[in-house]
């Protein structure tokens, strides 16, 4: 398990932010039954040596879009991202906090691009997961890490809930597709794990919804949110 490390740290809720659903223009679509995570490499990112989970999402979303919107966007090397991370937290291998992160992502932009906006997904409506996923191209969640995770992790087995398993920590992982039970199929360690539902109805406890100017581009008018009174709720932050 030693190659398998932590590091998001407690969740930080803003208050002036409002979920998904409240951004929407109208009532968001039914998602389809599955959706497949893209085809893109998802490497540990150095996620083996550091507590930079929350880092390394970043990049595995920048793969991700590129694919979904036939993009080329630069993808950050395991290199950039452990110094990213390093510079982020002053030094040292604390973790980072996922609100933290999206906001300098926003604000200062990361690897030399900033997102359009985002906003907190309820953790406990898998509906609204699935939205964000089908919809807006993935979602950014924050899991409590239980020690049965990462011993199925390394058995190439769902995530389930096995009672009175140990929480290790935070780790920060993106949801980048859902199968037809539910559960969420997310990159992490280098890898894709299924995090079924019983396992995020106790160990998801954050996720949001991530905007990158392409996607918002490609979309225009499809997009559904208004973007808009997003983007005014977080200049308030």
């Amino acid at each position: 398990m030693s190659a398998l490390k932590l590091g998001r740290l407690p969740a930080v809720r803003p208050g002036a932010l409002k979920d998904l659903d409240v951004y929407a223009t109208g009532p968001l679509p039914t998602p389809p039954p599955t959706v497949e995570v893209p085809k893109a490499p998802y490497p540990i990112d150095g996620n083996a040596t550091y507590g930079d989970c929350t880092m390394a999402a970043v990049a595995h979303y920048i793969s991700a879009w590129n694919a979904e919107v036939a993009e080329r966007d630069s993808v950050p090397s395991e290199e950039a991202i452990v110094s990213e991370y390093f510079k982020l937290t002053g030094g040292e291998d604390s973790g980072l906090n996922e609100n933290f992160v999206l906001s300098t992502w926003y604000n200062s932009g990361l690897f030399g691009e900033k997102i359009a906006g985002y906003a907190p997904v309820n953790p406990k409506d898998l509906l609204q997961l699935h939205q964000s996923v089908a919809f807006y191209g993935g979602c950014y969640l924050g899991i409590e890490c239980p020690e049965s995770a990462q011993e199925q992790f390394s058995r190439g087995e769902e995530w389930t809930y096995v009672e009175g398993s140990p929480i290790l920590g935070g780790h920060a992982v993106v949801a980048l597709g859902y199968g037809p039970h539910g559960g969420l199929h997310v990159a992490t360690w280098g890898g894709i794990a299924v995090l079924s539902a019983s396992f995020l109805a106790h160990f998801l406890d954050e996720a949001w919804v991530v905007l990158p100017h392409q996607f918002v581009e490609s979309k225009k008018d499809a997009l559904g949110l208004d973007l808009a009174a997003l983007q005014s709720d977080l200049a308030r932050l």
